[in-house]
């Protein structure tokens, strides 16, 4: 029982891990797809782990790990393939820049926010979720731009609600009423 939730998260990076595949082999949409998937995965491992009584350090670091991939460098890779391929040098600082402060956003959470009932700076899976979605538009200026923001948000000290433990709360609440 204790490996469930990690098993879930290795679920997430093998999702990035496979879109990255996907773009190599040019399959768009099977990309688009699994870093949606992996974002099912990603909402289900910590709400399972404290489920279980299983919430470990290693847990932690491992999801952080997997959202870089999903969330992280997918979406990065995913914009690059999609629009901003014929902005070589813009494009490619884009995808590093965002990549970066994907990873910043991670090392900060674990940090200093895994405890607490906000978010500080934009989650990196909203993040993700954002581009590939920005990036199905086709279109560079906006892709730019959208990169640009969410970067920014990502390592801001804007504050955001913390939607999977507020679901938690919310969803252990009606089973203890019942």
């Amino acid at each position: 029982m204790i490996y469930i939730p990690n098993m879930i998260t290795i679920g997430n990076l093998l999702c990035g891990l496979l879109a990255i595949y996907s773009l190599l082999v040019q399959d768009i949409y099977t990309a688009a797809t699994l870093i949606f998937i992996g974002l099912f995965f990603d909402f289900f491992d910590g709400m399972i782990a404290r489920k279980l009584n299983t919430v470990s350090d290693i847990g932690r670091e491992l999801d952080s790990m997997a959202d870089l991939v999903t969330f992280g460098v997918a979406p990065s890779i995913f914009a690059y393939y999609i629009c901003l391929y014929e902005l070589p040098i813009i494009g490619v600082l884009c995808m590093l820049i965002y990549s970066i402060c994907s990873i910043l956003r991670l090392a900060k959470f674990n940090v200093k926010q895994s405890t607490i009932s906000t978010f500080i700076g934009m989650p990196t899976p909203l993040a993700g979720i954002c581009l590939v979605t920005l990036s199905a538009m086709h279109n560079q200026i906006l892709v730019v731009v959208g990169i640009s923001i969410l970067s920014y948000l990502m390592v801001s000290n804007i504050k955001i609600p913390h939607f999977k433990k507020n679901t938690m709360e919310s969803l252990e609440s009606k089973n203890g009423a019942n």
